[in-house]
């Protein structure tokens, strides 16, 4: 176990050495086996070690430099700067956003490694290790403060930035699909689905928009972008009715946003449709109208409509039901694809579709969630915000008992970091069992082993809404460092 983080330096940072043997063999090629000389460098992330060929570092000026010790016997050629020998500082004539080589010699045997420059104003993050974890990657995406460049991040398991990319506009959340390209939802700060201009971008590794997705009729929401197995996608979207809100405190003949649900096929056909109009009532909304009545969002129509749903996923169970949560009701709904009907209700005002809990220590069972997810072994799992509840923030997981209508309590996932959670958050499985969370407003993503032991935290300048991990098999480390090549040189190409 790693007990000691390691953490990306910030100008006049001290970065501990690793003193790691490299492995030289091959008579005039590159090796990784033979006797080897010490070399040790610093600054490089992750930390040098002679069997992995990439890494990232600060350049430019008043970053820190790179920091060699050959050993004996032993050079480093840094680009096409003569070699040098014992212990040297490394000023790469390399600038923010460029890559250079390093190649250590020793005689006519030679190992190259390669550094990517991050950008100038890469943000800040803090990366802490507590046990080792398998390969692996995830997405994030985050704007710092207002004035500064929004990013999209794919980091490794290790904390390590591997790809970067800055959306215009910014991204609400981003994912690896399948296919190695990225997707993520635009974000203009409307709150749900009333910009036209909102789409889900499908960028390649290389920056090129590949296709907008968009809902057929409604203007698609930027909450859901949930990839099938055959291709298809299902999209949430708002679409706009009107409703007696007297009982609860507003007007007589009000503006209001049902969710709907599309699935689409890659050529943009609407192949299934669900709208909660008519089957979620205006009574589940609860004790959220309050916050409902009091933010409105003027559509395009110039009228204040109200939210009292808000879907935030959308995930399938099986090939006859998909899951939904809608944080407008504390609840999480499972919905019979053949019918529309509601065939249970997970949370929120009792109805009577609504399981019985069994286990749950929580007196108030959800609050605010988001992100319900079905686990490999049809478990429900859900990033409970406990907004507004007596309790911490969790990811809390259910056996569904239809036949007996129950949910049984199987367990949670905390971190001490996190108290509370107005808003967002994600929680999803990983290939070896274990969990990647991100915490909503609070700018923390952790990995959770299978026991539900945190693996490592990674602390971001801001939140992010999700952090999604890329799906076993649809990119790689080299892959996302050549599209990074292919998309600097068409921005120096721009230039």
């Amino acid at each position: 176990m790693n007990d000691s983080p390691y953490r990306r330096p910030p100008p006049g940072f001290a970065v501990v050495a690793l003193l790691l043997a490299l492995i030289l063999a091959g008579c005039g090629s590159t090796g990784r086996a033979g006797q080897a000389p010490s070399v040790a460098i610093k600054g490089l992330f992750p930390p040098f070690d002679p069997a992995k060929a990439r890494y990232v570092s600060r350049c430019g000026r008043g970053a820190a430099p790179i920091e060699a010790d050959a050993g004996k016997g032993a050079s480093i050629e840094v680009g096409s700067a003569p070699s040098q020998r014992g212990r040297t500082q490394i000023h790469p004539d390399a600038r923010p956003g460029e890559n250079f080589p390093i190649t250590v010699f020793r005689g006519e045997h030679r190992e190259a490694y390669r550094v990517r420059c991050l950008p100038a104003d890469f943000p800040d993050w803090h990366f802490e290790a507590l046990q080792p974890v398998p390969p692996g990657l995830f997405t994030v995406a985050f704007q710092a403060s207002k004035g500064v460049r929004p990013w999209v991040i794919v980091f490794d398991q290790e904390g390590v930035p591997r790809w970067w990319y800055n959306p215009t506009p910014r991204a609400l959340w981003a994912q690896v699909l399948r296919n190695g390209s990225l997707a993520w939802a635009r974000s203009f700060g409307d709150g749900y689905g009333l910009d036209p201009r909102m789409a889900h971008e499908v960028r390649s590794p290389s920056g090129r928009l590949l296709r907008l997705v968009k809902t057929r009729g409604t203007i698609v929401d930027g909450h859901e972008f949930r990839e099938l197995a055959n291709g298809n996608v299902l999209l949430d979207a708002y679409t706009p009715e009107t409703a007696d809100l007297r009982r609860f405190g507003g007007p007589a003949k009000a503006a209001i946003v049902s969710a709907e649900i599309q699935e689409l096929d890659p050529h943009g056909r609407v192949l299934w449709r669900w709208n909660s109009g008519g089957h979620i009532g205006l009574g589940e909304t609860g004790r959220w109208w309050y916050y409902v009545l009091r933010n409105s969002r003027r559509r395009l129509q110039g009228l204040a409509a109200y939210d009292p749903v808000h879907i935030n996923s959308i995930e399938p169970r099986g090939h006859g039901e998909v899951v939904i949560s809608t944080r407008h009701t504390d609840a999480v709904y499972g919905i019979r694809r053949s019918s529309g009907e509601i065939a249970w209700k997970l949370g929120g005002t009792p109805t009577a579709d609504s399981l019985r809990i069994i286990g749950d220590p929580a007196s108030k069972l959800l609050g605010g969630q988001h992100d319900a997810r079905i686990a490999r072994d049809g478990s429900l799992s859900v990033y409970d915000n406990g907004k507004d509840r007596p309790r911490r923030s969790r990811v809390v997981f259910y056996r569904l008992d239809l036949k007996r209508r129950e949910a049984v309590y199987r367990g949670q996932l905390n971190d001490r970091g996190v108290r509370t959670s107005h808003c967002c958050g994600s929680a999803r499985q990983l290939p070896n069992g274990g969990w990647l969370v991100s915490w909503g407003d609070n700018p923390l993503v952790t990995e959770f082993d299978p026991q539900g032991k945190v693996a490592f935290r990674l602390r971001l300048p801001a939140p992010t809404f999700r952090a999604v991990p890329v799906p076993s098999g649809a990119t790689s480390i080299a892959g996302l460092d050549h599209g990074l090549e292919q998309l600097e040189s068409r921005q120096q190409g721009v230039r």
